[in-house]
């Protein structure tokens, strides 16, 4: 009875919690401009199935976010609220996700509960649950898959291996990266199996979890391989042009500042802090190791080191590595710390490291929040606003960057149909896949004629490209929006008159 209803008290802490920092979420969803993933998102879409699939192929990314969001505007609407909303909605279930993961891995509910309202206020949990794209998703997938697969090892029941490989394979459907935490399972299986049967092979072949494994993989191997083709393909075009910078030693150090505080750092000003950061994870991964009996402490480890050491070694010619990426291996952070925590034998200093933690992790969205000042930095919404306002049906709009174009296009209410000045090549992170022919300019003369109003839309910005506008263009008035991150910059709008 008192096990039931301790199981009430934690999940109804959980729930109100969760129930919280949705409302929070809500309130600020459509405080910050989409920005250009986002937007390729809400633009893609638009289309009807069969084209979207086909820019699909033509990106870099694998469909199921995009299919799965499509189902969501369908009742709900394309609306900014809507699109994040989406997201929040997959975060909710990642953090259920965690607390039954961790609940059947350790047996532990105090764990479960504590890890769970850690990666709830996290800010870097709620910075991709308010993002129009496939991280919370992803990491829904990924969680629930452990849990299966714990579920399957535990009960050697098919039942437990199916759901398994079907997370599996709407996890890998969803991106690529994800492809990382599994082969972790695998790894943690084999692991598993060698620690019962050794290399007794007729032992292993009867075992029914290396059957019903062998049998999920395969089905995880036939599900994936009518995209095969494409993913090659996909893979091709990426190492034709790049963008994301090589690794160096502050990577890694700086992905788990952004795992505890929300926050990249300078390592020029803050190496010794970063340095710190480094030595008290480790510290805590050895704790928990050497304190936790429980065999699972070993898929705990893998799922967090596994992925930054394979990064790190595919990353040794053609950098791969980006921090929201391993947003999908967040909880496994958060569980060493929770965990080395809970296992202090002094109650005082235990409860106050308690206290501690979930103050500065609820601390981490406020304080962020507040550091980016957004009410401020207006972007693109309010360009488009006062674009909205001022154009004129026969006169005409330009974008000068292919990074805020989609964005624009999101936003656009005019009746002018808006283009992307791009006179050269374009690599494929510009979006290519949404682009047609009609979107597209290559010379401004050919576009205008004499007593033509354009507007030009300019960023100064990641993917900053101002181009020179011809001599009869007449500046008549400009506008600058700032944008939220500091990388965006502003948002250029300048009106011409054609003499």
């Amino acid at each position: 009875m008192n096990t039931n209803m301790n199981s009430k008290k934690i999940l109804l802490i959980l729930a109100m919690v969760i129930a919280v920092i949705t409302l929070c979420e809500m309130y600020y969803l459509t405080a910050v401009s989409l920005w250009h993933d986002e937007s390729f998102s809400a633009l893609l879409v638009k289309y009807n199935f069969s084209e979207m699939m086909e820019r699909i192929k033509a990106d870099v990314h694998p469909p199921l976010y995009y299919i799965f969001l499509k189902g969501w505007v369908a009742p709900f609407g394309n609306s900014l609220l809507s699109l994040r909303m989406f997201s929040v909605f997959f975060s909710i279930l990642a953090i259920l996700s965690v607390y039954f993961f961790i609940k059947e891995a350790f047996k532990n509910r105090n764990l479960a509960l504590f890890s769970s309202l850690l990666y709830t206020l996290s800010y870097f949990q709620v910075q991709y649950a308010m993002e129009a794209r496939m991280y919370s998703l992803g990491t829904f997938l990924v969680i629930t898959s452990s849990y299966f697969f714990l579920k399957a090892i535990e009960n050697k029941k098919w039942i437990w291996w199916f759901f398994y490989a079907l997370f599996v394979s709407l996890g890998i459907y969803t991106h690529y990266f994800v492809a990382f935490w599994v082969i972790a399972q695998g790894i943690y299986l084999v692991f598993i199996l060698y620690r019962e049967f050794g290399l007794k092979i007729i032992n292993l072949i009867r075992d029914k979890n290396f059957r019903f494994a062998l049998i999920s993989y395969f089905l995880v191997f036939i599900s994936y391989i009518p995209w095969l083709p494409t993913l090659f393909k996909q893979f091709t075009q990426v190492q034709e042009s790049y963008w994301i910078p090589p690794m160096n030693i502050w990577s890694i150090p700086n992905t788990f500042s952004k795992m505890t505080i929300g926050v990249t750092l300078d390592p020029a000003k803050m190496r010794y802090f970063l340095i710190f950061l480094v030595v008290m994870v480790f510290l805590a991964i050895f704790f928990f190791l050497k304190r936790r009996q429980e065999k699972e402490k070993w898929l705990i480890f893998l799922l967090l080191i596994f992925p930054f050491l394979l990064t790190a070694v595919l990353s040794y010619k053609r950098s791969i590595y980006i921090d929201r990426y391993f947003i999908f291996g967040f909880p496994s952070y958060l569980i060493f710390i929770a965990s080395a925590i809970l296992l202090i034998k002094n109650k005082p200093v235990k409860n106050f490291f308690i206290a501690i933690t979930l103050l500065g992790a609820s601390l981490t969205f406020p304080i962020n929040w507040v550091t980016l000042n957004a009410d401020k930095k207006p972007g693109m919404a309010a360009a488009a606003r006062y674009i909205n306002q001022e154009v004129k049906s026969n006169e005409k709009i330009f974008v000068g960057s292919s990074l805020i174009y989609f964005t624009f296009k999101y936003y656009n209410q005019t009746p002018v149909y808006p283009k992307l000045y791009a006179p050269g090549y374009m690599p494929h992170f510009s979006g290519t896949a949404l682009l047609s022919k009609e979107d597209i300019i290559v010379d401004f003369n050919q576009e205008t004629k004499k007593d033509d109003v354009v507007w030009m839309i300019n960023t100064t910005g990641f993917g900053n490209y101002q181009p020179n506008v011809p001599n009869n263009w007449l500046r008549q008035e400009e506008k600058g929006f700032q944008e939220v991150q500091n990388y965006q910059g502003w948002i250029v709008v300048i009106k011409y008159k054609v003499e």
